[in-house]
């Protein structure tokens, strides 16, 4: 094994020299600083509750964990985990998959950037409706495409314009990356909404489009999710 003499000899890969360090983490950093210091502090950075893990969730991992299910798995998903996604879908998005249609990760994160690192080739493009999770832009450079922003005014409750969209489409469009309701903005998207979108799209098969619908069960005012995939 080799060691570096010293820090100053680690040369990061070149497919890392224009990725930052995360937004989030630097504002996480800077919430613990403020918290140090005394000073009263809502930490909107990470994506997680203000609410501890339920205890019927812990103890299902320690049941889990106690009937020695801690071994290596099928890569995409157990036929039971896959099964309980069906059910999901079925259920509450009126969506029919069967198992071979899902695969499974270790979350949202790693979901995305595998699907982008089997897909993009470098000058591939990625239209990301923007502002968007800063997360999203880093993977897509991080496996060789490039990200292209369209910005979502206000006026339009900050979701994507069909116009802006097609505008935005080149013959190296690979993706159109879509997270309803919207981190950071909140902003979701009615069926009516969609549509215009998908219309787009469908003039452009070379353009496939991954929604992110991890926020589908933070609605308001009575405000219906609509997933994409069931229109």
């Amino acid at each position: 094994m080799t060691v570096p003499a010293s820090p100053a000899t680690f040369l990061a890969a070149k497919r890392l020299g224009a990725i930052g360090v995360s937004e989030i983490l630097k504002i996480g950093a800077t919430a613990q600083r403020l918290k140090r210091e005394g000073r009263p502090v809502i930490v909107l950075g990470a994506g997680e509750p203000d609410f501890d893990t339920p205890d019927h969730v812990k103890a299902a991992a320690e049941s889990a964990i106690r009937a020695g299910q801690t071994k290596y798995t099928i890569l995409d998903g157990t036929s039971e985990l896959k099964a309980a996604v069906a059910e999901k879908f079925r259920r509450e998005n009126g969506l029919i998959y069967a198992s071979d249609e899902i695969t499974c990760g270790a979350g949202a994160k790693q979901v995305i950037h595998n699907a982008f690192m089997a897909t993009l080739s470098a000058g591939d493009e990625v239209i990301l409706a923007a502002p968007y999770w800063t997360s999203y832009a880093d993977m897509v450079r991080i496996a060789d495409g490039t990200p292209v922003d369209v910005p979502c005014r206000e006026a339009n409750g900050f979701r994507l314009d069909a116009d802006d969209l097609e505008r935005a489409i080149t013959p190296h469009t690979r993706w159109l990356l879509l997270n309803s309701p919207s981190n950071p903005t909140g902003a979701a998207y009615s069926a009516a909404q969609l549509r215009p979108i998908l219309d787009v799209l469908k003039r452009h098969p070379q353009v496939w489009l991954m929604a992110d619908d991890i926020y589908e069960h933070l609605t308001y005012d009575g405000a219906p999710f609509v997933t994409a995939a069931a229109l």
